[in-house]
């Protein structure tokens, strides 16, 4: 074995412009193929629990019956099921906050934070090498204990772990102890995302944002369903099994508060999700289908590059037929012919493996690049690390092995059985003519090809579709204009303010930010366009009872997205008022009644499809804190405007004055007489340092433009880089075959030389020659677009449920592939055919 490495070594040294083509094209073949294995295996097949993940479920609380529903837990509820060894081993408790985060004051940023219990950490395996996990008494209810544990993520943006141990860091203001770093690889079971840092349970009362309902932060409180749970399952329980013993424990919680249950509950557990952390169970993840397409389609390009790689083995090995009887008359083997060529398709294959894991690794960071950038809208961390490892590399080094089956072994076996007589007689180049009919068409060599301009023929056109879905993402009129307007998000539930406290101080801000030179107009919104932080509601017509008698019969409810607004809102964003008029500066600033409501065209269309919404009142489905339901005057309607790139139909909006339900976030809405994109970026600062005049201590945790928010709202950039994925594979399809039908079309013209010589000499033109060859080749391509067509229509079918906006059959993504593919594969069928118009008769006929 070592001697045929040397040899095939040798062999590839003296052919350096073979060695390389062939190196290039697997190593972009292989590498498209480990990247794609890094992301799946990291995201979609890595285990996101380190010990006994099996064991794991979530537990969720359901009422069944008419008003069935599911509900979290409470403390009291939480302890029981902890006490309880029959059916759970161990029990955890968490949930979710939002707050800012950040080292001071003027650098908090809005992230989430994770509320846990003491064994929130032990239950999924997390050994901590520096610091602590907390402890029981610090997540006692309400014990107000303020420490923190960091993710590893925010402690490296911190500038590394070291040091950091028994420092302060600020939430919503407050100053925390960091008590632990979190191990690099915990994420708490999410495969993408992971919160920048951990609480103990006892300090949920001090974060405003942990329930809706700011009088009811007391975790004792039976009646405070606050709690997810985690459970790891009794020793031999599986889920099956372990769900025969939950009614057990479903009447032990009925004791507990029983006049809070509203009728019979039931335990449900589930095995935790990679990517859901809703408190209601998920009816499942697309993982296999997402895993399978990213694989096949990456899959398909190592194919193609095989098939390339096996024609250009076969027309190299056409010239070494001779070497080959020969090596064979003086009794050389078989079998050791074939294993010196398998040999040698062998090393090429590990150099091209060495090429795509350093393509891999790069592409993998371009796109965790990308990934960071497309977060920066999320209130979460980014949990992913596509650094080499050991399952990559092996997986790499089985593409490897599964290139040189592909490319070489049939060649070896076809080149491994020569004709010793006219093997012998030929010279370095001779062999069988191509013929320029369809009877020759399906030769092996045309054949491979064909292969290749069919695959890649489907995935350009995939990579076609995908880039289409972008641009119409792109393209979608949101229904406003974002041109010169800046954001400023501002949270006082951070300083621990009322919403009624914070009401004067946000109206002072927007008059100090209007006072700013080039400034057209500021308003105030609870919400903001294409961002995660969006409130909804659900109304109902006054006029109809929210139950009614009739089963047949339903109340017309419709839900929208709640925006609490000051005046001037709907000329600032450019969204035009349609029937009605807008809120007066007294009506939005200074609490009244009656109330007053602004609704969009759908959500007017929904309540009152008679088309008489305005004047109407409407209520609110769900009682507000005080436990009432005031009904509200349609005064005006607006066009509908979309808040989310990935919304197949706008969703509706209703609009009420910001005094008549004040909150403590709100986003200020800056409108600049000059829109240009510099100007707007370029005034972001001057915006801060105006606000911050007004309060030194300010909770800022967002600035920023409205078109950048909008360039980075997450369900655009999914579409974006599923675009940019596809048209990679497309790309490098495209290349390959290209170079596939190039070179199998220059070793024909090579071949026919002396048949070109005869045919000019006899009075043939070049444009005859240009005929000859190139219509070969345009037979070729359009029998292979043909399949490919096929399979293309096919694959577009399957994937359909991942475009946007296109159809599987889009004629224009269908006819720009087939304009790349056949103008390329043409193009490369030229080019040789135009060398052959070339040739010497005299020069060609001598060597005869």
């Amino acid at each position: 074995m070592i001697s045929d490495l040397r040899f095939a070594l040798r062999q590839l040294r003296k052919s350096p412009v073979f060695t390389f083509a062939a190196v290039l094209t697997l190593g972009l073949a292989i590498g498209v193929n480990s990247a794609m294995f890094a992301i799946v295996h990291r995201v979609l097949l890595r285990p996101t629990v380190e010990r006994d993940a099996a064991s794991l479920v979530n537990v969720f609380s359901s009422r069944k019956g008419e008003k069935a529903g599911y509900r979290q837990f409470s403390h009291t509820e939480y302890a029981t099921l902890k006490e309880n060894k029959e059916v759970f081993a161990e029990v955890a408790a968490l949930n979710f906050s939002l707050a800012g985060v950040g080292r001071e004051i003027d650098s908090q940023r809005r992230s989430f934070v994770t509320v846990v219990t003491e064994n929130y950490f032990s239950i999924f395996g997390a050994d901590f090498a520096q610091g602590r996990a907390f402890s029981a008494a610090e997540c006692q209810p309400n014990a107000n204990v303020p420490v923190a544990v960091l993710s590893d993520g925010y402690a490296k943006r911190l500038g590394g772990a070291a040091g950091l141990l028994g420092t302060n860091i600020r939430i919503n203001g407050e100053a925390y102890t960091v008590v632990g770093i979190a191990p690099p690889s915990f994420t708490g079971g999410h495969a993408l995302l992971t919160p920048d840092v951990w609480l103990p349970l006892g300090v949920a009362s001090r974060l405003a944002g942990f329930l809706a309902d700011s009088t009811a932060r007391d975790l004792a409180n039976p009646r405070n369903f606050a709690l997810n749970v985690v459970g790891r399952l009794s020793s031999g329980l599986t889920v099956a099994s372990a769900a025969s013993r939950l009614p057990a424990l479903d009447q032990r919680l009925a004791t507990v508060n029983p006049a809070e249950n509203g009728g019979p509950r039931s335990l449900e557990i589930q095995a935790p999700s990679r990517f859901n952390i809703s408190t209601t169970p998920n009816d499942g993840e697309p993982t296999a289908l997402l895993g399978t397409a990213f694989l096949g389609l990456s899959g398909v390009v190592l194919i193609i590059a095989g098939l390339n790689l096996a024609n250009m083995l076969l027309a190299r090995g056409a010239a070494r037929r001779r070497e080959i009887a020969l090596r064979m008359a003086v009794g050389a083997q078989r079998g050791r012919i074939v294993r010196q060529l398998v040999t040698e398709g062998f090393v090429l294959a590990l150099l091209g493996g060495a090429v795509g894991v350093v393509l891999a690794y790069w592409a993998n960071s371009v796109l965790l690049a990308s990934l960071s950038r497309g977060f920066q809208s999320m209130s979460f961390s980014l949990s992913l690390d596509f650094k080499p490892d050991l399952p990559l590399l092996a997986v790499t080094f089985g593409f490897c092995l599964l290139a040189t089956l592909i490319f070489s072994v049939g060649p070896a076996l076809r080149l491994s059985k020569p004709d010793l007589v006219n093997d012998l007689k030929q010279q370095a180049g001779d062999g069988q003519t191509g013929g320029s009919g369809w009877g020759k068409l399906f030769t092996l060599r045309n054949s491979l090809v064909m292969a290749q301009i069919a695959l890649s023929l489907a995935l350009v056109f995939c990579a076609a579709l995908f880039v289409r879905g972008g641009g119409a993402a792109a393209a979608v009129d949101p229904g406003f204009k974002p041109a010169g307007v800046a954001i400023a998000e501002v949270d006082f539930s951070m300083s621990r303010l009322s919403n009624e406290e914070a009401l004067p101080r946000l109206l002072q801000l927007r008059d100090r930010a209007a006072a700013l030179p080039g400034v057209e107009s500021v308003v105030l919104d609870t919400g903001v366009p294409y961002n995660n932080n969006i409130n909804t509601r659900s109304v109902a017509p006054a006029s109809e009872p929210l139950e009614l008698n009739d089963p047949k019969q339903k109340p017309r409810i419709a839900g929208g997205i709640d925006h609490r607004i000051t005046s001037g809102y709907f000329r600032t964003m450019g969204i035009p008022l349609v029937a009605g008029r807008d809120f007066t500066a007294a009506e939005t600033e200074r609490p009244a009644r009656p109330s007053l409501a602004i609704v969009d065209e759908e959500l007017a269309k929904r309540l009152f499809p008679k088309g008489d919404a305005l004047g109407q009142r409407v209520r609110p489905v769900d009682a507000l804190p005080d436990g009432t339901r005031p009904e509200m005057e349609i005064i005006g309607i607006v066009r509908t405007t979309r808040y989310e790139t990935l919304e197949s139909t706008a969703r509706p909006h209703l609009y009420v004055p910001f005094a008549q339900s004040p909150d403590t976030t709100a986003f200020l809405h800056v409108k600049l007489a000059n829109a240009s994109p510099e100007i707007t970026a370029a005034f972001l600062a001057t915006l801060r340092k105006q606000l911050f005049t007004v309060d030194p201590n300010l909770p800022l945790p967002g600035l920023a433009t409205l078109t950048d928010i909008m360039d980075r709202n997450i369900g655009l950039w999914i579409v974006r880089v599923g675009a940019a994925l596809f048209a990679a594979f497309g790309a490098v399809a495209l290349l390959i075959a290209a170079i596939g039908v190039y070179g199998v079309h220059s070793y024909a013209v090579a071949r026919r030389t002396r048949e070109i010589g005869i045919r000019m000499s006899l009075g043939a033109r070049p444009n005859d020659v240009l005929k000859l060859i190139l219509g070969h080749g345009a037979r070729q391509t359009a029998v292979a677009m043909g399949f490919g067509l096929l399979l293309a229509l096919g694959l577009g079918q399957v994937l359909s449920s991942m475009l946007y906006q296109v159809s599987p059959r889009d004629p224009i993504a269908l006819a720009s592939a087939v304009a790349a593919l056949g103008g390329s594969a043409l193009l490369a069928c030229f080019i040789p055919a135009k060398r052959a118009t070339r040739v010497d008769p005299s020069v060609a006929l001598r060597n005869e």
